[in-house]
């Protein structure tokens, strides 16, 4: 029987891409264009980093050590890109 995450690394990728590309649309109004694109471009490399397959993994390859450091990161990457959203809004409202 295999694992079923509650949230898998490709959804992961997917919040931290959209994350990072909106927190891109933010710093537009903050630094201009140069960092826009940066944070934009960013978030667009996690996105299409979401196919990974975790689904067609075996249980003994969920249970290697490189495969739980990448879900150990894409858990960091999808929670400090919803952060950085926050910080960009909180500047941009206050």
């Amino acid at each position: 029987m295999k694992k079923k995450y509650l949230v898998s690394i490709e959804t992961l990728h997917l919040i931290a891409g959209f994350s990072l590309v909106l927190s891109g649309v933010l710093v537009y109004f903050i630094d201009g264009l140069e960092m826009a694109l940066s944070w934009s471009i960013f978030g667009a490399m996690y996105i299409s980093m979401s196919d990974i397959g975790e689904d067609e993994m075996s249980q003994e390859k969920r249970k290697q050590p490189n495969h739980i450091i990448r879900r150990l990161f894409a858990y960091s990457g999808a929670i400090f890109s919803v952060v950085l959203v926050l910080f960009y809004l909180n500047k941009i409202l206050l």
